[in-house]
């Protein structure tokens, strides 16, 4: 539910009160009472110093230097002659090519090679490096670590035991010597990426009590310049397959890094924590843990290939809810928001109002929008609208098993459902009786996102109405949410310059059209977004309404580009609508 600010109060107390409590809906009473003063302004003051950090930040420099030469090595390895074989190393070496020669890189591959080739071709690929370059090592296959060593382990590997050790020394390469090897060569930049430690390849015999258990890949501390990433955490396996029907020519990790290394406009450490993420969810449906880690010691930003997102939209919101339920900004969000889509380029922007906003529509326009774009576009979502809480169907992932609701049109009054229900007579509560297709659900959303996310598409969404925050199911670390309000929060309208609008919507439409580009590099961030979002929505809100978002502030990030914006920055604050004043931040300051 959303309120006007000038009867925010009234609205949370008396008619949610009366009517959505009265049918079992959770709405938070806290989100209603006045914040204490300290954490009121010990957050405006957390968000000042996020907005001042972010105006100081360098402009992004998202071009390779020039001259820069690109030279990858990919090594595949399936067949051991003494060890357990695998069945995706190939396949992912072969797939990576394809990309790194896509983003200008001379690429060579060896599958399948023994330890006198493999240092061969470790020799002829340093030796190719130059100073300034961009070096790129892909390994997939064996590895293991022994007292914080970490070996790839070529096709002859020979089996060990206790005490033939000193093997790995003589037929293993150790992973940390590499990296210094290419450092060496003064290249700038080192990307190293290991997808190993699928199984343990010298599993203990069970009449020997004196084998060693050995274990997976531990941190190495790269050298300046040179960014790490382990397609499992310390001591994980990493997962060739999901299992013996798996078809996917990759392994588990190499299918999401691959795609997201392809992607336009994404630094490194964003390809790294959009792997992890997905991986780590993809793991899971197989009740394994696998947590991709990655270390960097690469100075500033980094990008495989510049940002160039073409734009999508699909924009909802609904006014009309048959009776006093009704709202008034609503549609003038979907407005504003859509015309600042069209003045910022976008190749298509739909919007779906009022009695026209339908479940299977949403999900197939969705879907074409979708189809349309290609990896690393930016799609927005944005619904401006009621929001309610309601217990949720078996198998619900929240903690506290309720769902988050956007309520649609639909031809009852929503004012009318308790008194359909008391005429029951049956102790039903009114919101049992509205429709499914009147409810665009947590689940229903989740779904949506995970269209976009097997595309590698950046999404950007905005949900402005009451409980807002909840309905995102689990991170996506292709999505960007922006949530007008916590999950146990209550949205409000305001009016700006004359007309209503939801106070959530009209500072997201001023943060994309180019104002929450805080440092003036033409760029529209991701921490960008979110720090100017939550600053002015608390400050105009005077505290009463909090923005959530996903991720957090804190692990945003202040390089993933998510639009490109014009030359000639435009004046970035909102400062004339607030009600907590700057210098109200910090008690006592003038």
């Amino acid at each position: 539910m959303r309120a006007k600010a000038a009867y925010w109060r009234r609205v949370a107390t008396a008619a949610i009160a009366v009517v959505w409590l009265a049918a079992g809906v959770q709405f938070a009473a806290a989100a209603a009472v006045k914040i204490a003063d300290p954490e009121k302004y010990a957050r405006a003051a957390g968000l000042e110093a996020v907005v001042n950090d972010l105006r100081q930040m360098a402009p992004l420099a998202t071009k390779s230097a020039d001259g820069q030469k690109r030279r990858a090595l990919v090594i595949g390895i399936n067949e051991y002659e003494e060890l357990t074989d695998l069945n995706k190393a190939i396949g992912d070496a072969d797939s990576l090519e394809a990309t790194l020669k896509d983003l200008g890189f001379v690429v060579t591959v060896k599958d399948n090679i023994d330890a006198r080739a493999f240092d061969d071709v470790l020799d002829a690929f340093v030796e190719s490096l130059d100073k300034g370059d961009m070096a790129f090592f892909f390994f997939s296959g064996h590895g293991v670590s022994l007292e914080q060593r970490n070996f790839l382990l070529p096709a002859d590997m020979p089996a060990l035991d206790a005490v033939r050790e000193s093997r790995l020394d003589r037929y293993a390469v150790d992973a940390q010597e590499l990296v210094d090897r290419i450092y060496e060569r003064g290249v700038e930049i080192a990307l190293v990426v290991l997808d190993a430690c699928r199984d343990n390849p010298f599993p203990p015999d069970a009449d020997t009590r004196t084998m060693r258990s050995y274990g997976g890949l531990q941190r190495m501390t790269p050298q300046k310049g040179a960014f790490v990433i382990y397609s499992a955490g310390v001591g994980q396996k990493a997962l060739d397959r999901l299992g013996p029907a798996d078809a996917d020519p990759n392994s588990v990790f190499t299918r999401i890094f691959r795609p997201a290394l392809a992607t336009p406009g994404m630094p490194m450490v964003e390809i790294a924590k959009r792997t992890q993420v997905e991986v780590s969810a993809l793991a899971a449906t197989v009740t394994h843990k696998q947590e991709p880690a990655y270390y960097d010691q690469v100075v500033g930003q980094f990008y495989m290939s510049p940002p160039r997102p073409d734009i999508y939209g699909l924009v909802l919101g609904i006014d009309d809810y048959g009776g006093k339920f009704n709202l008034r900004g609503a549609i003038n969000d979907t407005t504003i928001i859509a015309r600042v889509l069209q003045d910022a380029g976008a190749r298509k922007v739909v919007t779906l109002t009022n009695q026209d906003l339908r479940l299977n529509l949403v999900e197939y326009v969705w879907n074409d929008l979708v189809a349309d774009a290609r990896p690393g576009d930016t799609v927005f979502f944005t619904f401006s609208g009621t929001g309610y809480r309601e217990p949720a169907p078996g198998g619900s992932v929240d903690a506290d098993q309720l769902q988050t609701v956007l309520l649609l049109s639909g031809s009852t009054p929503v004012e009318d459902y308790q008194a359909l229900a008391d005429k029951e007579g049956k102790g039903r509560a009114g919101l049992d009786l509205v429709e499914p297709e009147r409810k665009l659900t947590d689940a229903f959303f989740t779904g949506l996102m995970e269209v976009a996310a097997r595309k590698n598409l950046n999404v950007i969404v905005l949900i402005d109405g009451c409980h807002a925050g909840g309905l995102l199911d689990r991170q996506f670390a292709n999505v960007t949410f922006f949530g007008a309000v916590e999950e146990l929060g209550l949205a409000s309208e305001k009016r700006f310059l004359g007309v209503d609008y939801g106070v959530g919507s009209y500072v997201f439409a001023a943060a994309i059209s180019g104002l929450a580009d805080l440092n003036g590099d033409g760029f529209l961030t991701q921490r960008e977004l979110f720090g100017y979002g939550g600053q002015n929505i608390y400050a105009i809100s005077d505290a009463r309404q909090n923005p959530q978002f996903s991720p957090s502030i804190e692990k945003s990030s202040a390089e993933l580009v998510l639009l490109t914006l014009p030359p000639g920055g435009k004046e970035n604050t909102l400062a004339q609508y607030w009600r907590l004043k700057p210098r109200d931040a910090v008690p006592g300051q003038d």
